[in-house]
């Protein structure tokens, strides 16, 4: 019994001496990691190394901003490059769609943009498609209503009327200055849906101010609206050149089929039900269609 009480004795302390053994060991290593890692973070010199390195390759890589002169030319080499295989009709509408950013604002969100373009000769006026809830509030209000322009009546929509009227006739007097400025100069008139109906009110606006003396060259409207009541009054007298594109499965030129257009100018593909369910895409891809047909008239 002696002997075995004396086993149980040294087994004991065996482990308590094991235990004692590992705690010390445990503490040990965690003292050495904690000192360790104030050592790393007392090291001052190794940090503003780093970041000093840091700061060096943030001011390697800086880059100066992008001039405007820069961005114009940036902006130019990209659209020659995608439009490279596009007529020149198809290459203005894709201009106008991807390019108009510098409209100005006015009114009931009448949105134009005035060109003075030195090279080709031209002072142009663009009137930016239907890109607001408002836009299309005015596109739904389609019933006649009058709209005086000097001091003459035209019948156009509520909508369309209320818009141009609300602009105060600043677009017209600034577009018209600049006509006066260069009087060798083309006078074109663009618009490109809700602003096809502004840019056509437009041009009549610039013939009954001007008494007809001065005619419009060029008159251009893509995904074009119909936007006259009067059934016998026509710009195409007044206009050198006039085009009113429209494709089969716009639903949008479908728009107000009591009113009349000056011209149609059809173009892409021929009608198809199925495809009316995806108007949308047709109203805004007029970069695509072949305008063979009326570009050489």
């Amino acid at each position: 019994m002696k002997k075995i009480a004396t086993i149980k004795k040294i087994t004991i302390l065996s482990f308590l001496l094991m235990f004692a053994f590992i705690g010390f060991n445990s503490c040990s290593s965690t003292k050495a990691v904690k000192d360790n890692s104030e050592n790393q973070l007392n090291e001052a010199p190794v940090v503003e190394e780093v970041e000093e390195v840091e700061t060096s390759d943030a001011e390697s890589n800086f880059e100066e901003p992008e001039t405007a002169e820069e961005k114009w030319a940036r902006r130019n080499a990209e659209f020659e490059k995608i439009t490279e295989n596009m007529s020149l009709t198809q290459k203005r509408f894709y201009a106008y769609k991807h390019y108009g950013d510098t409209y100005e604002e006015i009114g009931r969100d009448l949105d134009y943009k005035i060109i003075v373009d030195d090279e080709s000769k031209e002072v142009i006026i663009q009137f930016k498609e239907s890109d607001s809830d408002e836009d299309w509030d005015n596109n739904y209000l389609f019933f006649p209503w009058p709209l005086k322009l000097d001091n003459k009546i035209i019948w156009t929509s509520f909508g369309y009327a209320r818009i141009y009227k609300s602009a105060q006739n600043v677009p017209f007097d600034r577009f018209y200055r600049e006509v006066e400025n260069h009087p060798d100069y083309k006078v074109v008139i663009w618009g490109w849906s809700i602003g096809s109906a502004l840019a056509k009110i437009f041009a009549r606006h610039f013939i009954i101010h001007t008494g007809g003396k001065r005619k419009i060259d060029e008159l251009t409207t893509y995904g074009d609206v119909k936007c006259w009541y009067n059934l016998f009054y026509s710009l195409k007298k007044d206009c050198v050149k006039i085009r009113e594109y429209v494709t089969a499965n716009d639903m949008v030129t479908w728009c107000i089929p009591i009113c009349r257009r000056d011209v149609k100018c059809k173009v892409g593909p021929k009608y198809k039900f199925k495809e009316s369910f995806n108007s949308e895409y047709y109203h805004l891809h007029y970069e695509n269609y072949d305008y063979s047909a009326w570009e050489d008239e």
